[in-house]
């Protein structure tokens, strides 16, 4: 009897020396960034917080993916799908109104972004339904102080390109289907499509650049999910040590 009770005592103090470890752990301040017109500040919070939010924007991301993607037969469906749902539903930022950049989700709930929060959007929701995707700046010498940015996502092994701010597309010609990024640099006609009417954006002055697509890597619109963002944050871990 004696050793039993022993043995629940033992027991007991582990578990709330573990239980008090773990108090003091989830109660660590941390730092996350809050930006308001591209300036930036370091706030803290604590560490349980921080876990808690992120879980609820991962569970978000997937309950909003499925819904938008719902009914659709393959990868292109997909892409469209959100590539239309992301025109519609992020609008450009009020006249007026700060750009305020913290999360993803938080400028799916505010409903307008500007040009790179579009395409970090949409590039986050494409990674959601399973293709890979990604935005970059591309500039051009001869269109100095401007620049494009655009959405990159993999459809059956191949790379394609949507401007989800504009809501513009690239076709091919002769197919009217849409062209991927191997067909536009091998030279192929394409034509610029708008989800809204037409386009007057001349895109034609950076397709020497967009062809060179460079190797898929990890950025924010693809480590929303924990085991990347876990990827993420060894890989980032032993580059810097």
């Amino acid at each position: 009897m004696e050793n039993s009770s022993m043995r629940i005592l033992k027991i007991f103090i582990i578990f709330l020396a573990v239980f008090s470890f773990l108090i003091g752990v989830l109660n660590i301040s941390v730092i996350t960034r809050q930006c308001s017109n591209y300036e930036c500040r370091d706030v803290k919070i604590p560490l349980y917080l921080k876990i808690l939010d992120f879980f609820d924007r991962h569970y978000n991301y997937m309950q909003l993916s499925r819904q938008i993607i719902k009914g659709a037969k393959s990868e292109q469906d997909k892409a469209l799908i959100i590539f239309e749902w992301t025109y519609k539903n992020i609008k450009p930022v009020p006249v007026g109104y700060p750009v305020i950049d913290d999360h993803v989700w938080h400028i799916i709930v505010r409903g307008f972004g500007a040009v790179d929060q579009v395409a970090d959007v949409f590039a986050t929701l494409c990674n959601y339904s399973g293709l890979d995707a990604f935005y970059s700046l591309y500039s051009h010498e001869e269109q100095s102080g401007k620049g494009v940015i655009l959405c990159f996502v993999r459809i059956r092994g191949k790379w394609y390109c949507f401007d989800p701010y504009r809501g513009a597309y690239f076709r091919e010609k002769q197919t009217n289907g849409l062209i991927d990024i191997d067909s536009i640099k091998s030279g192929r006609p394409w034509v610029v499509e708008g989800l809204n009417g037409n386009i007057v954006f001349d895109y034609s002055i950076y397709m020497q650049d967009i062809t060179e697509v460079k190797k898929f890597r990890l950025k924010r619109s693809n480590i929303q999910s924990p085991l990347r963002r876990l990827k993420f944050e060894i890989k980032e871990r032993l580059l810097n040590s």
